[in-house]
């Protein structure tokens, strides 16, 4: 949530609809995503459903947004940093092709970009990525 900046009433409605789809009151969802930002691991489900919600915030009914209102995006600093680290490991991870800590990280850094960027597959989110940093801010 922190990554997808949205003003109070598009936050409130994401939280609310995960938490219904968890049978979960929305305060104890955020007590979840807090407990979660203490260490505490988010339930996977819970965590779904989060991204769920606030995929569906970016779309409506699965079609893009209108130019009225606009998808939700990451904060640029985040995307340019996730594609910082996406580049590095693909870097390492062709110097270092067996290496599995490599590997997992060059993983971890192309799931990163997917969920910043509400992509499905890596190539997309990349492209995406790509192109909305080189934008003028």
């Amino acid at each position: 949530m922190a990554t997808t900046p949205a003003p109070a009433r598009v936050a409130e409605h994401i939280l609310t609809t995960a938490a219904i789809r968890e049978g979960l009151s929305p305060p104890e969802l955020a007590g979840a995503m807090y407990a979660a930002s203490r260490g505490t691991p988010l339930p996977s489900r819970v965590d779904r459903a989060v991204r769920q919600a606030v995929q569906a915030a970016r779309t409506r009914d699965g079609a893009p947004t209108t130019h009225h209102e606009p998808p939700l995006m990451p904060l640029r600093v985040d995307a340019e940093r996730a594609l910082g680290r996406f580049f590095d490991a693909r870097l390492r991870l062709t110097a270092n092709p067996t290496d599995p800590v490599t590997r997992r990280d060059f993983e971890d850094s192309l799931f990163t970009l997917c969920v910043l960027m509400g992509r499905p597959n890596a190539h997309a989110a990349v492209s995406d990525a790509v192109q909305y940093t080189e934008l003028e801010a």
